[in-house]
């Protein structure tokens, strides 16, 4: 039986912008992630959801303006409080293809346990079929979650069968 009761939509920000700044698809948002750069706007409605986060960050593999291990230990903790709660988490970044990409399946494989990161891949590729995951995230999360290579090694299976 599944136990993870918690959907995740990804999207960029122009997406996240349409589904928040409508009443009814708004209503169905339990949770936002909102991932940008220094500088990046805000998506239209960001302030219709009471429960949110703002990481920021560039989409790079760089320490210095990219990912830290504390944005990717907030997705972590995040997941870990949400565990068992029916809802959904949007997932934003500005294209939806690598940090919005990385945090949920970084979320996913928290959510679902031991063991999961085929499936966590599997859940992420199915709503969000042009995934093209953060590395430098994955990496952290592999450490933070002690995965031992698992979580990247599933990036790079599915890299290499996308090529």
């Amino acid at each position: 039986m599944d136990s993870c009761k918690i959907q995740i939509e990804v999207a960029s920000r122009l997406e996240a912008s349409m589904i928040l700044s409508s009443p009814d698809e708004c209503r169905e948002v339990s949770f936002l992630v909102s991932i940008g750069a220094v500088g990046d706007e805000l998506p239209i409605g960001y302030s219709n959801v009471p429960n949110k986060i703002r990481l920021l960050f560039g989409d790079t593999q760089s320490a210095e303006d990219g990912p830290s291990e504390s944005d990717v230990q907030c997705l972590i903790e995040l997941a870990q409080r949400l565990k068992g709660s029916p809802g959904k988490i949007l997932i934003h970044c500005e294209a939806g293809v690598s940090r919005s990409t990385a945090a949920a399946l970084i979320m996913y494989t928290c959510l679902l346990g031991s063991d999961s990161e085929p499936e966590a891949m599997r859940r992420l590729l199915r709503q969000r079929p042009i995934a093209r995951p953060n590395r430098r995230m994955v990496e952290l999360g592999d450490r933070l979650l002690g995965r031992e290579g698992r979580l990247i090694g599933v990036l790079d299976s599915n890299q290499l069968v996308q090529s």
